[in-house]
């Protein structure tokens, strides 16, 4: 379960172009406008489905808002937006900031051409550097024609025109970053690690050409059954089926932590056995309602004690990959937090966070004493070591069209999980919101998330992110589940891998492309590359792949001979080589190319 979390920018330069002005920044009164446009793009399918997306453009945004410009700036982006790892990112191997924003740059262009037409203020990434633009329709319309024009070159059929613009523009900007960045460094290198980058961004924003889907945005596979699923069909106020859940009980956890660890102040009652103080075995707190719910009920006692319910599978079933949802109704309220999610099954011998906890959904108020989500806002996120409560990577989605989590209709919020990646998603397995893998982790981070884990059920009442309930506080409040289910992963055969070897010359790097070939619409593919010896290194402009609408799409390696480490820059020493790289589909179906290259003697 998490709490609150922000972002704030840091350091670093990108280039601005000198002949484009920039628009002067509005005074804070008049950001309503803007921010409610920000709101609008930011829940658009075509924007909201991508946890990148949202992060990079809520991010230049709100610096925007703020008059923080100074601070959109590539690395800060990285870190601070997008997740890299502080310590360790090196904009000349990894393009993440130049990808993202391409990619957004262009979305927003066909937003604005299509569906959203008249808005009558639209969002503006322009060519060449990050600073966000608020414009009218029919202003610079010179500068949108020029733009939309080496867009387009970018993005047809032959990628090469487009290369070469990002090519000029990006060179100029890593001459900047390098200036003020890596002063020391410059003097010496500065020349060579310039022309290296230009050579890079323009083998990269080839390589990353997408072909047009030869069909329709579909997935072929399908989904089967329920292999394990509780629907809670049963007479009213019939208590749980106890093979399949248990029940967490009192007021602090197995390790003693008073409130849960969270500072709450609920109770978890149990209907058998001892009862815990403040508890009515005469009024379960988890039953069913006679009409195919469980209902999780929280309540406030003649006492003023609240009891509530948290049910688990613990040492009834674990789960190891596979979707995973369940469909429900959450109530609304001051200091109600309920909360479906997974805890590593070795929690008692490993501890958390080490062990692992995958939140899949929660919800908490929007107070004036909390960070909270609101009625139309849910919180999905992922905790281990160095990345716990509210340090955790976590994304939010807003449910459309006015939608709230309390609505009649239910939600349905759910997870595949499979071998080295997390895809969350609300109401359709297709309608992925957001995706997590090991390269996505902050800094220190461990994947913790290939081993078995066990499911929870909870409505928390009070603690240290939704604050205490109050006189508003509903009693009961109600958690109301339809079911929860458990699917297998079908079989999705792994792409196969092509990518022609490079030479590089020690203590310089070069951008190549791969090409992943799928059967079928594969939906989303792990990457991940290595090199032998560890002297030399590689980097993907992007670990997971998305096959859901075509059976052909380009990645960028990047194979670098100039390491930087704790001891200094280590140059790869001349000889041979081999790149291993694997993509693995979400039923664990792997695919591997291992092909050797040269490096040779430095230039």
């Amino acid at each position: 379960m998490q709490r609150g979390a922000s972002f704030e920018g840091v350091e670093n330069s990108e280039w601005t172009a000198p002949v484009e002005p920039q628009p002067s920044l509005p005074s804070s009164e008049n950001f309503r406008e803007e921010r409610e446009e920000l709101e609008r793009v930011l829940s658009h399918p075509e924007i909201s489905r991508s946890t990148s997306l949202v992060r990079f453009l809520s991010f230049i945004c709100n610096k925007y808002f703020d008059g923080q410009t100074d601070d959109i700036r590539e690395y800060s982006i990285a870190v601070e937006a997008l997740g890299r790892k502080e310590s360790s990112f090196d904009s000349h191997v990894d393009p993440i900031v130049r990808v993202t924003a391409r990619s957004l740059r262009k979305k927003l262009r066909e937003l604005y051409k299509t569906d959203w037409r008249d808005h009558p203020l639209q969002i503006v990434l322009p060519l060449g550097h990050y600073v966000p633009q608020f414009v009218r329709p029919g202003a610079g319309d010179a500068q949108s024609a020029a733009d939309d024009a080496a867009l387009d070159a970018a993005e047809n059929d032959n990628p090469v025109a487009g290369a070469a613009q990002d090519q000029a523009q990006q060179a100029a900007g890593t001459a900047s970053e390098l200036l003020s960045t890596h002063r020391g460094t410059i003097l010496k290198f500065g020349a060579g690690l310039v022309v290296v980058a230009a050579v890079f961004f323009a083998g990269y924003f080839w390589g990353t050409h997408t072909r047009q889907p030869e069909a329709p945005a579909t997935q072929a596979f399908k989904w089967g059954d329920p292999v394990w699923s509780d629907e809670f069909d049963g007479p009213a106020q019939q208590l749980l089926d106890a093979s399949k859940w248990t029940y967490d009980t009192g007021s602090h956890d197995e390790v003693g932590n008073q409130g849960w660890g969270n500072r709450e102040v609920e109770t978890y009652c149990s209907p058998h056995g001892a009862s815990q103080p403040g508890c009515d075995p005469r009024r379960p707190n988890a039953f069913l309602d006679g009409s195919g719910h469980l209902v999780l009920r929280a309540e406030r006692n003649a006492d003023g004690v609240w009891t509530s319910a948290r049910i688990t599978t613990r040492g009834l079933k674990n789960f190891q990959y596979g979707r995973i949802e369940a469909r429900m109704k959450l109530p609304v309220g001051t200091g109600l937090w309920p909360a479906f999610w997974m805890l590593g099954s070795n929690y008692l011998t490993t501890e958390w966070p080490a062990s692992g906890s995958v939140t899949i959904v929660e919800n908490v108020s929007l107070t004036q004493r909390s960070n909270g989500l609101g009625p139309n806002v849910i919180r999905s996120t992922l905790h281990g070591p160095h990345y716990s409560g509210g340090n955790g990577p976590w994304h939010d989605y807003k449910l459309p069209n006015g939608g709230r989590v309390d609505d009649g209709d239910f939600h349905t919020y759910g997870i595949i999980w499979s071998p080295d990646m997390m895809q969350f998603y609300v109401d359709d397995p297709a309608n992925i919101f957001f995706v997590e893998d090991a390269s996505d982790l902050p800094e220190g981070g461990e994947w913790v998330f290939d081993h078995p884990f066990f499911l929870v059920l909870n409505l928390a009442v009070g603690g240290e992110w939704p604050g205490s309930p109050d006189a508003t506080t509903p009693s009961p409040a109600e958690i109301l589940v339809d079911y929860v289910r458990e699917y297998k992963i079908p079989t999705v055969p792994a792409p196969s891998i092509q990518w022609q070897p490079v030479q590089v010359a020690a203590g310089s790097s070069v951008a190549s492309v791969i090409t992943l070939h799928a059967q079928d619409y594969s939906g989303r593919v792990h990457l991940a590359c290595s090199v032998e010896p560890a002297t030399a290194a590689c980097a993907l402009a992007t670990s997971v792949v998305d096959l859901s609408s075509t059976l052909s799409q380009d990645d960028s390696l990047t194979i670098s001979t100039n390491l930087f480490t704790d001891k200094g820059r280590v140059v790869a020493p001349a000889g041979r080589y081999k790149l291993t790289i694997t993509a693995t589909t979400i039923s664990g179906d792997h695919s591997q190319l291992t092909v050797p290259f040269e490096v040779n003697g430095s230039e």
